[in-house]
């Protein structure tokens, strides 16, 4: 089975958020930061709350990205969406790239169902806002086994065509 990832664009952080970044598996999009942490906020400095309050930007633009993916692809999603994060001052991990692994296999003897799945590839590789250079590549990809299996399609309706008018041909010989 063929897969390929669709990954957000990664965001370049300013040096003072470039902390050690972990990778976290979430298969939804629940990572809606509570900001009842005012008291924390108060003690941060001008510098630290505009960086934070850039992270949680890139966190809500990262994973609206992935998610769009998802609702996009529904059935052909691998295991959900993938983030690398990054700790903010608060302690918080934010997403700060992201992406999401896609089946992108051909259906074997189905051409018209490949069909519907290499749309279903595109429309989930174009669905969020600011497509990435990788989401613009799996979207052509697709649109390749879109093409080659709508040939095989036609070819296997000509070859269906072909049988039928010879079939049709040696009853109107036996007819005769």
């Amino acid at each position: 089975m063929n897969s390929v990832t669709l990954n957000a664009t990664r965001v370049d952080l300013p040096t003072s958020l470039q902390v050690a970044g972990k990778t976290e598996r979430n298969d939804s999009d629940d990572a809606v930061r509570a900001d009842n942490k005012a008291q924390e906020n108060e003690t941060l400095s001008a510098q630290q709350l505009s960086d934070l309050r850039r992270l949680q930007a890139i966190d809500k633009r990262v994973r609206a990205h992935e998610q769009a993916h998802v609702n996009a692809a529904a059935g052909l999603v691998r295991g959900g969406a993938s983030f690398t994060t990054k700790q903010g001052v608060d302690g918080q991990q934010y997403a700060v790239a992201g992406e999401v692994s896609i089946d992108t296999s051909s259906i074997a003897g189905d051409p018209q169902a490949t069909i519907l799945k290499a749309r279903q590839i595109q429309r989930a590789a174009q669905a969020p806002v600011d497509p990435s250079a990788q989401d613009r590549a799996v979207a052509a990809s697709a649109y390749a086994l879109e093409q080659r299996a709508t040939i095989e399609l036609r070819d296997l309706r000509l070859l269906e065509a072909q049988s039928s008018e010879a079939s049709n041909q040696q009853s109107v010989d036996e007819q005769a």
